[in-house]
């Protein structure tokens, strides 16, 4: 039991060793445990309890998906399925526009192929809350699993099927502006990983002067062999393919697309925060939208200098989109992103997508028929160019807890040459130089491995102070 843990977006383990069907009923038993004490407790509004599930194009995520239908179902939970792989995204537009309690993800987001996972969603789209993880977590192995067979639950409508997919387009054609997009003669590339983003942006965008071509749009379970994370050294064939032939933007979503990668004309890969710059510059200068910004702890210096400039309200948050997803229903917020791709806007949902960031994206560029590098050139005259970098170290669990210990007890007093004005410990320990430049060292909440990020004024000094990164945290 005690194996099982969920981290920042559920709970994820590689298949055949964590990940199994067992424990995937065992997950799926304290799910429905937690759903049926927040029944009873009258935060049910709706009858029947009913919860949306979903998957990804993993191996075997269809019939995990079956699974985790099978035992809802025996706890008297009706249940509906997707009649096909779809984004994450989906499943909460659902959850939202049906007024279900929750909705359940089999997926294993942008990890590599050999994992597998759960997400929760909760009744207003987003991810799980605290105080839901927690609680489910304490029930595991509480009660003894119920199950009822798949086909006996479909014939007693416990189970049913429906299409995701509409209802989650219609919301994408209601928020975006797509008729400006397709009136621009813009040169689209995405590249969907081989995941659940497919050919769905080239799908809304039919019919104009926009041109969008689709990379790696049919499903594979091994992803082409990386994980599909939509990070600058997973986007080769991308970038190349931008380069070549002289598209206007590069568009890249991970494996159940939620998150956003951007790829500019000359083939750099635009970091997170950037382009969560580009998105809340459009936002402010379009929609005229005042409110707080949320960003988690990994995220860039730019946008600490924007909001101030655009007398936002900045907040700070531990990494993880369920932090921001708090925030957007709590508090008046104009837009929330992470460094790992995940932006939520408000009069959305407080939830991120990908496939929505990256066709705001594309109405940027068609409002205001300036070229990428152009925009982002702009911000940075504005706001300062920063460079970026993440390092991921594979680390034995005692020398993590060795690593952690040293930095808690005797930080570094300066970052190359820089003295250490500040040291951040929301999440893991950030070190902040004078001139603004940081080093964060934090556990992954998905993976046994130790996140190395820095971001540096001068793109020249970023390699050096990784580096040092790299090196404080493999001293023996």
């Amino acid at each position: 039991m005690t194996s099982i843990q969920f981290g920042t977006e559920g709970w994820r383990s590689i298949m055949a060793e964590g990940f199994t069907s067992q424990n995937v009923r065992l997950v799926t038993q304290a799910i429905a445990d937690h759903m049926r004490h927040q029944a009873r407790g009258g935060l049910q509004t709706r009858s029947p309890l009913t919860i949306a599930v979903g998957y990804d194009t993993r191996f075997l995520s269809d019939r995990f998906a079956r699974s985790v239908c099978e035992v809802l179902a025996a706890n008297n939970i009706r249940c509906i399925l997707s009649n096909g792989a779809i984004p994450t995204c989906a499943v909460s537009r659902y959850v939202v526009d049906r007024r279900l309690f929750a909705g359940i993800m089999v997926t294993a987001s942008h990890n590599p192929p050999i994992y597998n996972g759960i997400k929760i969603k909760e009744s207003f789209g987003g991810s799980a809350t605290t105080q839901t993880v927690a609680s489910v977590e304490r029930l595991l192995g509480r009660h003894p699993v119920k199950n009822v067979p798949f086909e006996e639950a479909l014939r007693d409508r416990r189970i049913s099927h429906d299409d995701f997919i509409a209802p989650f387009l219609q919301g994408i054609r209601s928020f975006v502006d797509l008729s400006a997009i397709r009136r621009c003669r813009l040169h689209v590339i995405v590249d969907s990983m081989y995941g659940t983003g497919g050919r769905l942006i080239e799908r809304l965008l039919r019919g104009g002067k926009c041109h969008v071509e689709t990379l790696h749009a049919d499903p594979d379970p091994l992803f082409g062999g990386q994980a599909p994370e939509p990070i600058a050294s997973h986007l080769v064939e991308l970038r190349k393919t931008v380069r070549h032939r002289h598209a206007s933007v590069g568009i890249a979503n991970d494996g159940d697309a939620d998150r956003l990668g951007i790829i500019a004309p000359d083939g750099a890969w635009l970091n997170p925060g950037q382009a969560l710059c580009v998105l809340l510059d459009h936002w402010v200068r379009t929609r005229h939208v005042q409110g707080a910004v949320v960003k988690t702890v990994s995220n860039t210096m730019m946008i600490n200098r924007m909001t101030k400039a655009l007398g936002l309200r900045l907040i700070e948050v531990p990494v993880g989109f369920k932090h921001i997803a708090k925030l957007m229903m709590e508090d008046k917020v104009l837009m929330g992103g992470e460094e790992s791709g995940g932006i939520g806007i408000t009069d959305y949902l407080p939830e991120r997508d990908g496939i929505v960031n990256g066709l705001l994206l594309l109405e940027v560029l068609a409002m205001r028929r300036k070229s990428l590098l152009e925009i982002l050139r702009e911000l940075e005259r504005a706001y300062g160019r920063w460079a970026y970098g993440r390092f991921d170290l594979h680390l034995q669990p005692s020398q993590v807890e060795r690593l952690f210990k040293r930095l808690q007890s005797h930080p570094p007093e300066k970052l190359g040459i820089i003295p250490v004005a500040q040291i951040n410990t929301l999440d893991g320990i950030k070190l902040i130089g004078r001139d603004e430049s940081w080093l964060l060292f934090r556990r992954s909440g998905t993976e046994p491995i130790v996140r190395i990020y820095a971001e540096t004024p001068s793109p020249r000094t970023l390699p050096a102070l990784l580096g040092s990164g790299i090196t404080l945290a493999t001293r023996s």
